[in-house]
């Protein structure tokens, strides 16, 4: 039976909030009279409240704590009722509600969160599925956790890597503003008439330009920060700007390894699972979000369906670095391919972490010798012309 969120008073003359299962709302109502419930509100559960995408700590919190209760011996329906009553008023509450009253439907849970493919992508809802026919639901949903959990632990990295150059460059950005707008066109009368040294005359030249074009560079400011938003917002202008990113020389390689380390560890996972080899990478590759590997994936299954040794695929593609190839002809060999995915995935995470972090340690000092060189340029520049006392003199 579907469950109904209702408003109530309660006896001490606050307003609550409940819910209450039901065949339908009728019958919902006439259960909260015989309970005397005084119901001021009663409707199904909004589908524009479960069209609302959870979070990857939260979709990760979620399941960890489903795959702790059903370890400890609850059964699906019972896990799911006790996290919709600790999730209570919380975003995930609403999904809960509907994965319970789907599963006392008698549905599977696979099929409960694929109503929900804006939170649990389609590895999640697979890996789920699989693990339904093998009755493993409670180790999968402990690999799941763990997946999601290295996924989180990487983006967490590139945020840190990230962010402290950001910073400094918007206080560059305000430092050298604050120098153009105010502190030069301050000092320009200083120096009317007198004969300037080239490296003054740039920067007042600058600062000129800089007030006399405000509004341009207010208008320009103002749509960089409009498109900044929108394409964080927006998954088509994420695309387009991961697309862009992966063709720079500097980033192609950083991208090709985050994307090819959830490729290896999504894998090892579904192997794991005791998915076939084709299906593994099929549905491993929906979370590498980079189009040309997944391309290279998606031919690799074609070739390896016809015959193929699983590491012919893969070698002699700039950017599948050399090791992959070898090791995957070895686990062909000893039969531990979900192993050996799992190593692969282990090497490249190190490397990309060993990346991520010699990239901060490079950026900055770069950012803070090139903040001071700009600052001390400027500065410089308007002290020249105060040491040549002749020129007061006359």
């Amino acid at each position: 039976m579907p469950f109904y969120e209702y408003q109530a008073i309660s006896g001490e003359g606050k307003k609550v909030a409940a819910n209450i299962e039901a065949e339908n709302l009728q019958d919902a109502k006439q259960k909260l009279i015989r309970l005397q419930v005084v119901a001021i509100k009663i409707a199904p559960l909004s589908e524009k409240e479960l069209r609302k995408a959870l979070g990857k700590k939260e979709v990760l919190s979620l399941t960890r704590e489903l795959a702790r209760l059903i370890q400890a011996g609850l059964p699906l329906f019972e896990a799911l009722s006790a996290l919709e009553e600790k999730y209570r008023g919380q975003r995930p509450h609403k999904i809960l509600l509907d994965l319970c009253g789907q599963v006392k439907t008698g549905q599977p849970l696979s099929r409960a969160l694929s109503r929900h493919s804006h939170s649990f992508d389609i590895l999640y809802v697979s890996m789920v599925a699989n693990a339904e026919k093998t009755g493993r639901l409670a180790q999968c949903l402990g690999e799941l956790a763990h997946l999601l959990g290295r996924q989180i632990h990487i983006r967490k990295q590139i945020v840190a890597a990230l962010l402290y150059p950001a910073l400094l460059g918007a206080f560059c950005l305000v430092v050298l503003s604050t120098l153009l707008f105010f502190v030069i066109p301050s000092l320009e009368e200083l120096f009317e008439g007198r004969a300037l040294h080239p490296f003054t005359q740039l920067v007042f030249a600058a600062s000129r330009f800089a007030c006399s074009s405000k509004l341009l560079l207010a208008f320009l400011f103002g749509a960089s920060l409009a498109a900044a938003i929108t394409a964080a917002v927006s998954k088509s202008w994420k695309e387009k700007i991961n697309t862009f990113c992966m063709k720079l020389p500097i980033l192609k390689n950083l991208f090709a390894k985050i994307a090819f380390v959830r490729f290896s560890r999504a894998a090892a996972t579904l192997l794991e699972g005791g998915l076939p080899l084709i299906t593994a990478f099929s549905q491993a590759r929906t979370v590498m979000r980079h189009p040309l590997l997944e391309a290279l994936i998606a031919d690799a299954e074609e070739r390896i369906a016809q015959g193929e040794p699983l590491s012919a695929p893969f070698s002699s593609h700039p950017l599948i670095p050399p090791l992959v190839p070898r090791m995957l002809g070895i686990a062909e060999q000893s039969g531990k391919l979900s192993f050996t995915m799992q190593q692969i995935a282990q090497i490249y995470e190190d490397e990309l972490e060993s990346a991520l972090t010699h990239f901060a340690a490079v950026a900055q000092p770069a950012l803070l010798l090139f903040l001071g060189g700009l600052v001390g340029f400027i500065l410089l520049s308007v002290l020249l012309p105060l040491t040549d006392v002749s020129t007061f003199v006359n």
